[in-house]
């Protein structure tokens, strides 16, 4: 709650408007990133079913991850709470 204030008691005092901050902001943050839960789905598909289609998807959605492509939009999101990732990929 501190940071949250501190923060925008800030942004009160910016000159630059919010799409522009938004903006700059999406250029440098990408939307989808390599989320172990994703990944573990793809090799679990490849591994255990011969299923290479998530893994190509996965790769679609990383290979422009500064998009707003709505086909990509569940690679955005981080794992539900009830979703347990087992192992950390940590060539992502």
């Amino acid at each position: 709650e501190a940071f949250l204030a501190a923060w925008r008691a800030r942004l009160a005092t910016e000159t630059v408007p919010a799409a522009t901050r938004a903006a700059a902001m999406r250029a440098v943050n990408p939307r989808i990133i390599p989320r172990n839960h994703r990944v573990e789905q793809a090799l679990a598909a490849a591994q255990d079913a011969g299923d290479l289609a998530p893994f190509e998807a996965l790769l679609a959605a990383l290979a422009r991850p500064f998009d707003d492509d709505p086909r990509h939009d569940a690679y955005a999101l981080p794992a539900a709470p009830a979703e347990r990732v087992c192992r950390t990929f940590c060539g992502t």
